[in-house]
């Protein structure tokens, strides 16, 4: 078994039609991301013709997930044509646009929350100001780690308030508590740098993982929208 999880891994390259790109399978699996982003963002707004906040909210998620990997195919593929200036910039819109995914995310939780219309206001600006403070701590830091620590806090309440609305028995929530639950995999995999090879490390598996969770997460949306929308038109 030796050889099958590598701390330390070297970083790979590939040279196509005289174009020189760094990471390649990191590229492929963050733009197999951008792929997945921009087909959810497309269905759900077609498969809804309601459009609520909460088609808005889960349509901004996905659109800005797929940025994110967007700007992070560049950040690895084509950093030996950047300065180093450059390149930090680039990083750095790299680590900004993780921000509204967040903040996107627990919108269309205070969206599906039973709160009244004073405590959503309230959690509103809560989680605006919280936005705000990572978006600062990331400017001033440009440290990847800071992402994480915002993707886990997100991510744990979104599971605590859909475990509760599985309970309820909402359709659709189950899918999104397991999808956000597994998604906890791929910041592991990528913290305790967990490797296969030079040429499927960490951040390809992290990636590869981000890809289903964003499939079972879709998965759920589709039917929590579809139920929101069936139990309106009965109301009317």
């Amino acid at each position: 078994m030796k050889g099958l999880f590598l701390q330390a891994v070297k970083e790979t390259w590939y040279d196509i039609a005289g174009i020189h790109i760094q990471e390649p399978v990191t590229v492929l699996t963050n733009m197999l991301i951008v792929a997945t982003s921009v087909f959810l963002y497309y269905k759900v707004g077609v498969k809804n013709t309601e459009k609520s906040l909460l088609v808005k909210y889960w349509r901004l998620f996905f659109f800005f997930f797929g940025l994110n990997a967007l700007i992070g195919s560049v950040a690895h593929g084509f950093k030996s044509y950047f300065s180093p200036d450059i390149f930090y910039y680039v990083w750095l819109c790299m680590n900004l646009a993780s921000v509204p995914i967040t903040y996107y995310l627990l919108r269309a939780n205070i969206e599906l929350s039973k709160f009244t219309t004073r405590n959503k206001k309230i959690s509103e600006i809560i989680v605006l100001c919280l936005s705000i403070v990572f978006a600062v701590l990331t400017a001033i830091t440009n440290n990847f780690a800071i992402v994480k620590i915002n993707a886990l806090i997100a991510i744990l309440i979104t599971i605590v308030s859909h475990y509760r609305a599985y309970r309820d028995r909402r359709p659709g929530s189950g899918y999104i508590t397991f999808g956000f639950t597994f998604s906890i995999l791929a910041l592991v995999v990528h913290g305790a740098k967990l490797s296969l090879s030079d040429w499927f490390n960490f951040k390809d598996i992290s990636h590869v993982i981000m890809n289903i969770t964003l499939c079972i997460i879709y998965a759920g949306v589709l039917l929590e929208l579809r139920f929101l929308e069936e139990a309106q038109t009965e109301k009317v």
